[in-house]
C-alpha cells in the first residue's frame, strides 16, 4: 500500500507537507489507549508547486475522534483587493431571540431617521433593509468572536490535558 500511495505521489509531484515542514519532529494523527499505540496515519499531501506558499503546518487535537487534524496555511501572494462580495441574510439569526428583539426595538428609530432625508416609500423600505443587514453582520461578527473565543479556550485546554497524557499515559487523571 505504501508503495502505491509513493508512486502516486512521484506521478502527481505531491509532498507530504507536514514532514517537509517538519522533518525531525515526532507527532502523532492517531492514538489508541487499549494497548497504548501512537502511529502518524494522516497525511496532507499537496502539490509540490505549494510549497512556497505554505507558511505553517500543524497536528492538532481533534475533539470526538481518535485522529488528531493537519492543520495547513497557505499564503495568497496575490494582493488583490477584494470587495465585500454578496451578502445573504442568516436566517437562523431569526430564531436569536436577542438579535429579534433588538431588531424590533430599532426598526422606529431607523424608520425616524429616513423620514427625515426620504420622501419615497421604496427609499424608506432600502434605508430599513440597509440598517437591518449592518446590524446583522454587526451581530454575527460579535457572536462569532464569543464563539471562536469560547472554541479557542477549550481547544488550548484539550491540548494541554493531551501533552500530559503524552508525557504519561498510565497516569489516571
Amino acid at each position: 500500500m505504501v508503495s502505491v500511495i509513493n508512486s502516486i505521489q512521484d506521478y502527481l509531484d505531491l509532498i507530504d507537507i507536514w514532514r517537509v515542514k517538519n522533518p525531525n519532529t515526532k507527532s502523532y494523527t492517531w492514538s489508541q489507549n487499549s494497548p497504548l499505540i501512537f502511529c502518524r496515519l494522516d497525511y496532507w499531501l499537496i502539490s509540490n508547486n505549494l510549497h512556497d506558499l505554505t507558511t505553517s503546518t500543524d497536528i492538532i487535537p481533534a475533539i470526538k475522534t481518535d485522529h488528531s487534524a493537519i492543520s495547513l496555511e497557505l499564503n495568497n501572494n496575490d494582493n488583490q483587493i477584494k470587495g465585500p462580495g454578496l451578502w445573504k441574510m442568516n436566517c437562523a439569526l431569526l430564531e436569536d431571540d436577542r438579535y429579534v428583539d433588538d431588531v424590533k426595538s430599532k426598526i422606529p428609530v431607523w424608520l425616524a431617521e429616513g423620514y427625515k432625508d426620504l420622501s419615497d416609500n421604496r427609499n424608506i423600505w432600502d434605508w430599513l433593509k440597509y440598517n437591518i443587514r449592518a446590524h446583522a453582520i454587526q451581530h454575527s461578527k460579535r457572536r462569532a468572536k464569543e464563539r471562536n473565543k469560547k472554541e479557542n479556550y477549550l481547544q488550548e485546554e484539550y491540548s494541554k490535558v493531551k501533552i500530559e497524557f503524552k508525557k504519561d499515559p498510565m497516569q489516571q487523571p
